[in-house]
């Protein structure tokens, strides 16, 4: 007995240090990432431009912030009608903020489904946590047109392919958002044949469990939330310089769709600000006014809601390892968890 204890503290240990050094590294990562992009951009410039800055388009940036919480939000509970008959507002919405929180600071905001999962009651935490990755899974889905259909025109703008290209990318990526389904049916079988994990295959239920009418809603809900970004660095970009409305679509789609193939650094810190300053150089915009935006972009967005969704954090003491080790050793005579 005392044998299997010390195995299962070294394992644990094993584990902290791993997720420790994982951290780490993305810190490490992010924070040579920016010293590179702080030093494309002259310092004097970042300054003056704040200083000359119009305060206005800062303000509408961030007062966007409540349609970005709003949307999601609304997108999160009506896939949470899927597993739970009632579930307010309020209660979504600090599934939300919580996973902000716990995401903001794990690798690959993985903590994000942890967070969320912890605050929803009376349904089982593995679909909970398949419903958190099937909307990631989504704003990853028109990320990716948006952005590709961006980068397409970036190269060639002024073709008369651009038009057939980004139709078809968006009927594909249509296609795709509403056959979710397939990627579970993929994933079972992969986990059958290689891994034969049993918590894989309750997770990967959770892309199994809206309707088609919910997954329309929440595309458009994830439609919106895209458009919401994009508006927010218009507001940011324009507090700065000039620029158009379309303009800020093809560079902010272009940013994060980069943004999200490179998850390698803690709370994309450093990627978002290079691809800002790369794409939006494209426009004229200045490097010191691109990299402003997007750090406006991220203390609105990441870093003020992850503060405040510290509130809805009922139980100090649990973690977002806490929540996937429990998932991890769940047995066949739990089958509510």
């Amino acid at each position: 007995m005392e044998a299997k204890l010390n195995s299962a503290e070294k394992i644990e240990t094993g584990q902290i240090r791993k997720r420790l050094i994982s951290v780490a590294t993305r810190i490490i990562i992010s924070a040579i990432i920016l010293y590179f992009v702080f030093s494309l951009v002259t310092w004097q410039n970042v300054l003056s431009a704040y200083q000359s800055a119009d305060g206005r388009y800062i303000f509408f940036g961030g007062i966007l912030l409540i349609a970005n919480l709003g949307i999601r939000t609304l997108k999160w509970r009506i896939m949470l009608h899927s597993v739970k008959n009632k579930s307010s507002f309020w209660e979504a919405f600090g599934s939300v903020m919580l996973g902000i929180s716990f995401g903001s600071f794990t690798p690959g905001e993985i903590g994000d489904f942890a967070g969320r999962a912890l605050h929803i009651s009376d349904a089982r935490k593995s679909h909970l946590v398949g419903l958190a990755l099937l909307d990631k899974a989504q704003i990853f889905v028109v990320t990716s047109a948006a952005g590709v259909i961006s980068l397409v025109f970036l190269l060639w703008s002024g073709s008369f392919f651009i038009i057939p290209i980004s139709l078809f990318i968006v009927v594909l990526s249509l296609v795709f958002f509403m056959r979710m389904d397939l990627l579970a049916v993929f994933g079972h079988r992969l986990n059958a044949a290689f891994f034969q994990k049993s918590w894989v295959t309750r997770v990967l239920d959770g892309f199994t469990l809206l309707k088609s009418q919910q997954l329309i809603t929440t595309l458009l809900c994830t439609l919106l939330f895209h458009g919401v970004l994009v508006v927010q660095m218009f507001y940011f970009i324009h507090a700065f310089c000039e620029i158009t409305l379309f303009h800020a679509f093809i560079g902010t789609s272009a940013m994060m769709f980069v943004k999200s193939c490179l998850p390698i650094s803690l709370g994309d810190l450093g990627i978002r600000e290079a691809g800002s300053v790369f794409f939006f150089s494209k426009f004229g915009i200045s490097q010191a006014a691109a990299l402003n935006a997007s750090l406006l972009l991220f203390v609105v967005n990441v870093l003020l809601p992850s503060i405040c969704g510290t509130i809805f954090l009922k139980h100090q003491h649990v973690t977002a390892w806490t929540i996937f080790r429990s998932l991890l050793s769940k047995s066949k005579t739990h089958p509510h968890d």
